[in-house]
Order: C-alpha cells, then structure tokens, then sequence
C-alpha cells in the first residue's frame, strides 16, 4: 500500500529553490503530503499534531534550525523525524549518513531505513540536535546577516570570522556535575561528530550514547580560529591531539557562566546572549527523538569530505557567479 508522507516546509523559503527541492518534489508529488507553515512555532504545533494523529514518519524540509523545530513537535512521540536537507550546512542529516541534499537517499530512508532514536539536550530548555557553541563562533553567526548569507553562503563564515579573531573575548567557565571548572574563551559541545559541515571536531561523540562532548578552549583571537581548524582535520578533537591550551570532555550535564557578554549558538543559529551573573544551564531531556536514517550510510571519503565542505561549495558557486558576468 502507497503511503503519502506529510511534509513540513516554508513555501516562501529560497532554500527550496537553491537546493533544486522544489523540482524534486514535483517529481515525487505521489510521496509526500505537503503541509506549509508560516513560522518556527507554526511548524512544531504541526509536527505534534501530525504525530498525536498517528503519523509514523513526519519529514521536514530545511536546514538545521527547522529540523530542530520540526524535532520539538516529535520529541517523546511515536513519529519518526524524516529529513529532507536542503538548508546551507545540513550537519545534522550528515551526521546520520544521509549527506547534504541528496533526496533520493533521504526518501529511500524513510521508506526502507532504520528508525535511530537520538539523544536530545538543551540550553536553558531551549534545545538544540547536533551542536552547542559559546564563544567566538557563536559571535560569528550573531554577526552574519541575511544579505550576507545570500550572497556568500557558507563562505559568510570565513569572512565574519576573520573580524571576530581582532576582538576580545570574555572567560567562559565551565563547571561539571563533579564541580570541577574548566575555563575558556571559546566552548562547543557536541551531540555528534561533525560541527560545520563534513568536517569532524569531535572524535568521539555518538548521538545515543547519553552524552555530550565538549571541545574548550583557552586562547585569544586568532589561535581559537586555528586550533578548531586543526582539531577537524584531524578528523575530531581528543586529549591526545590537541594543544595544552585544550580540554576534551564528555559529560551529561553542565553550568556555564562568562565574566562578560557572551553569544551562544544552537545547531548554527544565534539564540541569545549571557551577561555576567547570567547562567547557562546545559541538560539531557528525558525524551528521545527517532529519525529515519538509511540502512547503508552516505560513504564520504576524506577528499570528498574536503571538496562537499559547504564553505568550499559556496566559495565555487559565488566565483561561478562572478565569471558570468
């Protein structure tokens, strides 16, 4: 029996068009419902409602951040997550084999994939699928404005980083279950391997194992650029591989706190800003997200890894662009 998936997706977003979704999806008009919505909010309440009407797969179309509202809507649900990437960095569906874009991938895996359950965590009960970040990168994204973004794409990143690196940045302190305080000027944690992109900051992480993995760093301007840059090409951060100035963790919970304004990211999208006195409080919440995920992952090798980084696509695209005219 054919079944129609209900697909969750802004109707006005440039993104359907950029990622070539729209004329896929007119191919495969017999495999989806389409559902639109009109804001972040609109898109969970519909994600609920499709799974307390007893959906067994709700797909969602975008980038990180709207797999992350469609997520909220389908946390603690018997609905399965299905994610069509068509957003600027789609680390998420990376991380789970899928790959950036690739549709055809994307639907088989929600007809003939796996269901992976997925660990969730939050900020301050704000929660967040792949990544976390306090400190400069997150400065970076809060920096980055939409003109920006559609002219650069990915490539925005390197352009607003290398004015971030002159500025100073606070002292972040971050403090363990255990007590223990660790200090830094730039903290990412990690629910998976990879932070923008293909490219892998955290060896060790695993998406079901409970836990979070943090990568800390202690160093001013420039050098924080340079040892994150480090840390992904040799494929994730340990102990063992990175410099003094670096503290490798992995645990469920924590407190963070600055001694000046510092921006916070979630899953590559500004969210809010901590001034001293202020506490972040970082959490597991109890309920598990399920995701259709395919039975034989996206194979990357390590120069494709290289040459499907979004910031190189977007550099390529943008010369393209200028060559033309």
């Amino acid at each position: 029996m054919h079944i129609s998936i209900p697909l969750l997706l802004n109707p006005k977003a440039g993104s359907l068009f950029r990622s070539g979704l729209k004329s896929w999806l007119d191919s495969h008009r017999d495999d989806f419902t389409l559902v639109p919505t009109k804001s972040a909010e609109h898109l969970t309440e519909k994600a609920r409602e499709l799974a307390e009407s007893g959906e067994p797969i709700v797909a969602a179309a975008g980038g990180d951040g709207t797999l992350m509202c469609a997520a909220q809507g389908l946390m603690g649900t018997g609905a399965a997550l299905g994610i069509l990437p068509c957003g600027t960095m789609n680390v998420f569906a990376r991380e789970l084999g899928i790959g950036s874009r690739r549709f055809d991938i994307a639907l088989d895996a929600m007809k003939n994939g796996k269901r992976q359950p997925v660990d969730i965590f939050a900020v301050n009960g704000k929660p967040f699928l792949q990544m976390a970040g306090f400190g400069m990168d997150a400065r970076i994204v809060h920096l980055i404005t939409p003109g920006m973004k559609r002219w650069l794409g990915a490539a925005s990143h390197v352009v607003t980083a290398l004015k971030v690196a002159v500025e100073r940045h606070p002292v972040i302190t971050v403090t363990l279950p255990d007590g223990e305080e660790i200090s830094g000027t730039q903290v990412i944690l990690g629910n998976g391997k990879r932070y923008g992109g293909e490219a892998h900051l955290f060896a060790d992480a695993r998406y079901d194992d409970g836990k979070l993995n943090a990568v800390m760093i202690h160093q001013e301007s420039m050098t924080v650029f340079f040892e994150i840059l480090s840390s992904m090409l040799l494929r994730g951060a340990t102990q063992r591989n990175t410099s003094p100035f670096t503290n490798v963790r992995s645990f469920e919970s924590c407190t963070i706190t600055a001694d000046g304004k510092l921006d916070y990211q979630l899953d590559g999208d500004y969210v809010g800003t901590i001034r001293p006195g202020e506490v972040a409080h970082v959490t597991r919440l109890p309920e598990v997200l399920n995701v259709c995920v395919p039975a034989v992952p996206v194979p990357v090798t390590s120069l494709g890894r290289l040459l499907e980084h979004p910031m190189l696509l977007a550099l390529k695209s943008r010369l393209k662009q200028l060559s033309e005219f």
